[in-house]
């Protein structure tokens, strides 16, 4: 319920936003018909609040037995985090171009357990004190094609691909290995690092419309889903952007940006894992073309 509600204000503050622009005076002002703004190439940059996160994960060891953990509910991991964002385009004309997307979001947790977890084969027992970090990098390279491109409205679809970089490291003054659980007494420091890297193959739709020649919302859908052997995932996102030209080659804007992430490979097995994972992002840049 807490996690709808604060998507809800997140969508509705965003909305809020656009209404304000659209409905100012200074925004909407008649605009002197001047030369075309340049948009060849696009490189943004800026500040991004994660809030909102999730993640459910388990990584099995050499005999398939890994626990299914909440890193927030049960390693007391932090569901908010600030992180740099960089985004790039380069168009070769009207219809084709190209980009690149990149983010890191890292969060930590640490809290005496209550249960035995196993990851990877260690065993982390109850009543020891536990140290977590869950870091996921994201990269995405996209091509877009535009079927309709004019003075007012973008329209195209957009393959691409994600790379997901997933590190999880734990450490903890009561663990052992060999077993799904310490006996009495047991009291050894010990931790793991894991580490893989899922590409993410995604097809999506986007939208860039211009209420006036400096004043431009986007919107972006992007999805996939594949199961190929003993690999199975899927991934949504949608970002939703306001941008205003404020000079010829910078502009300022923010956006609202949803992303969700079901990976599972090998999940029964030895060395298998599953990582489900959503967030929400208010993003806050600045954009310079040329």
């Amino acid at each position: 319920m807490r996690r709808h509600k604060f998507q809800r204000e997140g969508v509705v503050c965003l909305s809020l936003f656009v209404l304000f622009l659209l409905w100012s005076p200074s925004v909407l002002a008649e605009e002197e018909k001047g030369p075309a703004l340049p948009d060849k190439f696009m490189i943004r940059g800026g500040y991004g609040y994660v809030f909102n996160a999730d993640t459910t994960f388990s990584i099995n060891g050499a005999s398939g037995i890994g626990t299914t953990i909440d890193f927030a509910r049960q390693l007391s991991g932090q569901r908010e985090d600030s992180m740099w964002r960089i985004d790039t385009m380069y168009r070769f004309n009207d219809k084709h171009s190209v980009g690149f997307n990149y983010y890191d979001v890292q969060r930590r947790g640490q809290r005496v357990l209550n249960a035995d977890f196993t990851i990877d084969g260690t065993t982390y027992a109850a009543g020891g004190n536990i140290q977590s970090e869950l870091d996921i990098q994201l990269y995405r390279f996209f091509y877009n094609y535009s079927f309709h491109h004019d003075e007012k409205v973008e329209l195209g679809i957009s393959p691409g691909l994600y790379f997901a970089n997933i590190k999880a490291q734990f450490s903890s003054n009561l663990t052992c290995t060999g077993g799904t659980a310490c006996g009495t007494g047991t009291g050894v420091s010990g931790g793991s690092t894991e580490s893989f890297v899922a590409p993410l193959p995604s097809i999506g739709l986007f939208v860039n419309y211009h209420f006036t020649p400096r004043l431009l919302a986007q919107a972006r859908f992007d999805w996939f889903y594949v199961e190929i052997d003993q690999f199975k995932g899927s991934m949504n996102e949608m970002y939703l952007g306001l941008e205003y030209r404020l000079f010829t080659h910078f502009s300022v804007g923010t956006a609202f940006d949803r992303l969700n992430i079901d990976l599972k490979n090998k999940p029964e097995k030895s060395s298998g894992w599953r990582v489900e994972n959503d967030w929400n992002i208010v993003y806050l840049y600045g954009s310079l073309y040329f």
